[in-house]
């Protein structure tokens, strides 16, 4: 029984640094690529974000769509917002499309240490 209890603390902890990782890929690729115009919490408070209209993950104008609509809507882009299928693997838009989520459920965006203007955030566009 111990081996047992050991065997799923272990895969416990795995899943658990596992879901933090991928929530933690999915922050880097959003503020790499995505804070520039969408900023670092969600707001769309850029200059980018205003110049284009963007609207912020959460509030009253947050984004309905699915995540496969998502998926599909960053892929090839649409309006003003450019394609990025031929810069981000789908892997890296789904963990990106997840931390969106985290945006639009907080209503504050988490993290906001990252400046959507500092060079380490640059799209890689």
């Amino acid at each position: 029984m111990k081996i047992v209890g050991r065997i799923s603390a272990i895969l416990a902890c795995t899943i658990a640094v596992a879901c933090a990782s991928a929530e933690q890929r999915g922050a880097s690729v959003y503020k790499t690529n995505c804070a520039q115009c969408h900023g670092a919490v969600g707001d769309a408070n850029t200059a980018a974000g205003k110049k284009f209209a963007v609207p912020p993950f959460h509030g009253a104008d947050a984004f309905k769509k699915t995540d496969a609509e998502l998926l599909e809507f960053i892929k090839a882009g649409k309006g003003d917002m450019p394609a990025w299928s031929d810069v981000l693997s789908d892997d890296e838009v789904k963990a990106a499309i997840a931390y969106i989520r985290t945006l639009e459920k907080s209503g504050s965006g988490g993290d906001n240490s990252a400046a959507s203007s500092a060079d380490s955030d640059k799209p890689k566009r």
